[in-house]
């Protein structure tokens, strides 16, 4: 789980960390913390991507607050956890309005917290699953629902959007393990498809949205026109 803090009050963010450890050690969950003193400090690493699944955020900063910049999260990212921290309760409605799932009052009991991580341990789903990538030095996260396939070309990976794509350095192989348990399949060597945008199979090719014909080798006809076939009846079409 990779939970981000922002906070200006180091002690506070120290305090945090003893709690997330301890929780972590006793549901045996590896969790990866990344921590900022300033909103304007999170929004300079990460102009218009969030990569992470929880974001705790302390209300009272500096020139910028919590409220402020959960505003702006919300603007590319409707996914991620967001929960608040203060000193006072007037904030609460405000949480509301960016669909923050915990306000948690100072000081700061163990409890709250972990029912903080339980939920998102709980509400974490492969629905809401993505890849990060590193794209001019800087992480991406990007949904897999909103990719349509991946191209392997040597050691990178293309990954294509509907509007864009990015080049990362990765193995297919690798990329296949990962993607294990989703609606991406394999279709070629050197490409992998997200079946939600395949609208037909031939003996030699996957039809995709945008008029994108995708290579389908022989050895994956059959595995890919199965697991096409078992995708449309499980939505009903």
């Amino acid at each position: 789980m990779r939970i981000c803090l922002v906070d200006d009050d180091s002690i506070q963010l120290d305090y945090l960390k003893v709690i997330i450890d301890k929780w972590s050690n006793e549901h045996s969950i590896n969790t990866e913390l990344s921590f900022y003193y300033s909103a304007e400090e999170m929004l300079f690493e990460h102009n218009e991507s969030y990569p992470y699944d929880v974001i705790v955020l302390d209300i009272q900063m500096g020139h910028m607050n919590g409220i402020e910049l959960a505003k702006r999260i919300r603007k590319t990212d409707e996914n991620v956890i967001l929960a608040f921290i203060s000193g006072m309760a007037d904030y609460v409605f405000d949480g509301y309005e960016v669909q923050a799932i915990r306000y948690i009052l100072k000081p700061i009991k163990d409890n709250k917290v972990y029912e903080l991580l339980d939920y998102a341990n709980t509400h974490i789903t492969t629905e809401n699953s993505y890849i990060i990538i590193s794209v001019s030095g800087e992480k991406k996260k990007i949904n897999y629902d909103d990719i349509i396939y991946f191209e392997s070309m040597g050691h990178y990976i293309t990954l294509h959007l509907e509007n864009e794509e990015y080049d990362y350095k990765y193995n297919i192989s690798d990329l296949c393990l990962d993607l294990a348990d989703t609606e991406f399949i394999r279709t070629h060597r050197s490409y992998v498809v997200n079946m939600k945008y395949v609208e037909k199979i031939t003996r030699n090719e996957c039809q995709l949205v945008q008029n994108i014909n995708i290579p389908l080798s022989r050895n994956s006809y059959k595995s890919v026109n199965e697991k096409f076939i078992n995708y449309y009846k499980e939505k009903g079409v």
